[in-house]
């Protein structure tokens, strides 16, 4: 299920990619930007249990490289939401 969510996280994303290659000006629209941050919010919440798991067996490697996949994940888009998305100040 995770995986599955991921994958169309990241279809979404390079179809938003793809389409703005050619634009003149590097901003995305207002409902592509409300996509990746609800990417975001939805990476930020698997977090939690992933710690859990991890409290729970502190060398299980596989849960720890989980957690650092899906924070990277959800930093990566930041920084892309960020340059992308939000308004000059």
């Amino acid at each position: 299920m995770l995986a599955n969510a991921l994958r169309t996280l990241i279809a979404v994303f390079l179809m938003t990619i793809t389409s703005q290659v050619a634009a003149e000006e590097k901003r995305y629209s207002s409902k592509d930007c409300s996509g990746i941050s609800m990417g975001i919010d939805y990476l930020l919440s698997l977090t939690p249990d992933i710690w859990d798991k991890l409290k729970k067996d502190p060398d299980d490697e596989e849960v720890a490289m989980e957690l650092s996949w899906v924070v990277d994940l959800a930093a990566d888009y930041t920084v892309i939401y960020e340059a992308f998305c939000e308004d000059e100040k």
